[in-house]
């Protein structure tokens, strides 16, 4: 393979000669104030720029030479102009010193960019030995690489600029503008680390294959990180079989398809064999696995049709070798079955007990430190510390209220209300909806991005919206970008919170309060996509018709949005299941409940349900008896339905008084008990009055099995409700 396969670095291209003359330019242009030896942080022009802790030390460059001066005014420069992070001056001292000291050793150093970071903090560490006696803490040593690492990425990134932005092993959009971008990135701030990635073929291939699909549109950079991690996989794949050629194997498709079973196969005991920092012993998801065959499927599709450009753009002839059996070696039956991977999941929906209890203790979220509120844990009452996080805690009840992803939430605009054309707001009953909500749509592309909300949802904008002034010192007119920007490295307010510092608050707050459900199982904050699962059952369940439900989920067909009421189905069955069904009798239906929900389903058999019961009559037969349902022994009926039962009893017995009294008085005679109205009517009465005594014999929560009136009176009885042979009433 051609030394081309990676980019030369801006210290091996640029000779030590050009560097006065890159460093020039670094610097053309800039406020003297950034021109140096010495930065004083008292100085207006830097105001912010220094760490509050530091404000008191000069920053002396006066031991280094020309060009790293300007280097790091331009740092200094650049951080005064993103914001994005602060300079410890005391920090960079060292670093002055341990420059000068590599300066004196190594004479061809005559910039930052000529060493790497590595033997940068053999340096530093050798000098703070040398001057302390002793090693630095872990923590110190980490607080200088970070110090140095944020110049030198970016120092890098300049030096080198005319390198195509693909080629670098760093890819970060903060670094580099010419990665294409959206106007609304959720994950703005993750670099994407190439260079652990072998063999190198695999890595160049993939940054290059990559460069097609962001250039054209295909994929965004927020899918760029979850293509490195499926790329890591298969890098571990090809080595472990010392695979050394993009072509895989040599020979029949065949033997490409068998190198791809062995893939799949190889994921599924990725985590046992390549745990890592995972837990040992786990393995993927279904759906993981699914994405990971797909990621390399599209890719040696790409490559194989742009076999000659990436030949050329990587300088390896070995990608020509490419055919068309490698666009096909991966099938679709490869992949775990998508009816598989979307079965409703009840863990993602969070009952009225459990949000409730959320709820009410969300405020400990966003209260200071210093104060405490009391609750009870272990049946004992304790004070918990707050956890500082407010911003956190109204993103999150944004999130239970309106049901938003939690990226649509933290990217929202600074200001995103808007009235309701004609709408009368001071007429609006408690609980309506009163303004438009904007998020940002980053997931579909056309989707709609707004919705309804009430007051309670704009009292928290509001309350946001006042914190950011107060905590980015603006004025009544003054904004920032977003209602929740990140409040470190972020002096402008240009940067948004991602979702990745979002769940681990979240994450850590939950254990901090450690709150909970019925099972005794945490309930983790961090788990926000459940909020949207929720919302949506509980549209749902209100009755709220789908289309209705999917545009207010910002869905472009209704498909994904029956997932949410599969939920719905799968918790509605479940209830169903555990309410014992009681016959004519008063005993309960001996036949399978899961049988019994099959004949009455609401999308299948609308005719079955019945407004006191249900008729278990087989979908194939049709009733002939009209509505003597409570004298028919394919009737059956629950808890639900006692309420309804008890008044149809009390009718039908003012039915049979009132019957009986206008028989009176036309015949002059009572009515006699072999009438064939009043036996019909006296048969549905006992059987009523059976079944109101069975169901009230347990509590209104039971899910126990219940007997029907007169069953435990009876010698002999077996309960056989739950066995084969048993036949009902």
């Amino acid at each position: 393979m051609s030394d081309h396969s990676r980019p030369p670095t801006a210290a091996k291209d640029g000779a030590a000669s050009d560097r006065w003359a890159q460093s020039a330019a670094l610097v053309d242009g800039l406020d003297p104030a950034f021109a140096g030896p010495l930065f004083d942080p008292r100085d207006e022009r830097l105001a912010g720029v220094f760490m509050r802790g530091s404000r008191q030390v000069r920053l002396d460059l006066t031991a280094l030479p020309e060009v790293m001066r300007r280097e790091v005014g331009w740092w200094l420069a650049t951080c005064t102009r993103t914001g994005e992070r602060q300079i410890h001056a005391s920090e960079w001292n060292r670093w002055a010193t341990t420059a000068a000291a590599v300066i004196a050793r190594q004479r061809h150093v005559t910039s930052f960019a000529d060493l790497p970071l590595t033997e940068w903090m053999v340096a530093w560490a050798r000098a703070f030995h040398a001057d302390r006696d002793r090693m630095p803490a872990p923590g110190h040593r980490l607080r200088a690489e970070h110090a140095l690492r944020g110049m030198l990425e970016r120092l890098l990134r300049q030096y080198s600029s005319e390198i195509d932005w693909w080629r670098h092993d760093i890819w970060s959009l903060r670094l580099d503008p010419r990665i294409p971008r959206r106007e609304h990135e959720p994950r703005a701030n993750t670099a994407v680390r190439w260079a652990d990635i072998t063999p190198a073929w695999l890595r160049e291939g993939t940054k290059f294959y990559l460069r097609l699909q962001m250039e054209s549109g295909q994929l965004t950079w927020s899918t760029v990180m979850q293509h490195r991690v499926n790329t890591a996989r298969f890098a571990a794949f090809v080595t472990e079989r010392g695979i050394d050629h993009p072509a895989l194997a040599a020979g029949s498709e065949q033997s490409l398809r068998s190198l791809a079973l062995e893939f799949g196969t190889f994921l599924h005991h990725w985590r046992r064999e390549h745990s890592g920092r995972r837990k040992v012993g786990g393995s993927l998801q279904a759906r993981t696995i699914n994405k990971n065959l797909q990621t390399i499927d599209l890719f040696y599709r790409v490559m194989a049709d742009c076999r000659a450009e990436a030949a050329e753009a990587l300088d390896d002839a070995r990608w020509l070798e490419l055919t068309d059996s490698h666009a096909r070696m991966f099938r679709p039956a490869d992949r775990p079955r998508q009816r598989e991977l979307r079965e409703a999941d009840e863990r993602n929906y969070i009952n009225d007990t459990d949000l409730s209890s959320m709820l009410t203790h969300i405020e400990i979220l966003g209260l200071p430190a210093e104060q405490t509120r009391a609750l009870v844990r272990n049946a004992c009452q304790v004070e918990l510390a707050g956890f500082g996080q407010p911003a956190v805690m109204r993103a999150w009840l944004i999130q239970a209220l309106t049901g938003r992803r939690a990226s649509e939430v933290l990217l929202m605009d600074f200001e995103p209300l808007s009235d309701i054309p004609g709408l009368d707001t001071a007429a609006v009953p408690e609980g309506g909806m009163v303004a438009r909500l904007r998020y940002q749509q980053t997931k579909i592309d056309g989707a709609p991005n707004t919705i309804l909300v009430g007051r309670d949802v704009v009292e928290i904008v509001r309350e946001q919206q006042a914190w950011v002034r107060e905590h980015w010192n603006l004025g009544p007119a003054d904004v920032v970008r977003y209602l929740f920007p990140k409040t470190t490295g972020n002096r402008h307010g240009t940067k948004s919170w991602e979702t990745s510092n979002y769940n681990r608050v979240l994450k850590q707050f939950s254990h901090h309060l450690d709150l909970r459900d019925s099972r005794g199982e945490l309930l983790l904050y961090s788990r926000s996509h459940r909020l949207r699962h929720t919302k949506a059952t509980t549209l749902i369940n209100a009755g709220a018709p789908i289309h209705v439900v999917q545009r207010y989920l910002g869905h472009l067909s209704p498909e994904m949005t029956m997932r949410y009421a599969a939920t719905l189905a799968s918790t509605a069955e479940r209830e169903f299941l555990a309410l014992a069904k009681i016959g004519r009798d008063g005993r309960e239906i001996g036949m399978d409940r899961r049988d019994m929900l099959d004949l009455v389903q609401l999308d299948r058999r609308t005719d079955r349900i019945l407004p006191n019961g249900y008729c278990l009559l087989p979908p194939t037969r049709s009733c002939d008896k009209g509505n003597a349902c409570h004298g028919c022994d394919h009737f059956a009926t629950d808890r639900t339905f006692l309420p309804d039962i008890q008044r149809q009893l009390a009718e039908t017995q003012a039915l049979v008084a009132s019957r009986q009294a206008r028989h009176a008085e036309r015949y002059g005679e009572p009515m006699s008990a072999a009438n064939v109205w009043l036996e019909q009517r006296d048969a549905e009465i006992r059987s009523m009055q059976l079944e109101i005594t069975a169901l009230e014999a347990h509590p209104a929560d039971s899910t126990a099995v219940v007997r029907g009136a007169g069953v435990l009176g009876r010698t002999g009885y077996q309960n056989t409700a739950n066995t084969p042979d048993h036949k009902g009433t």
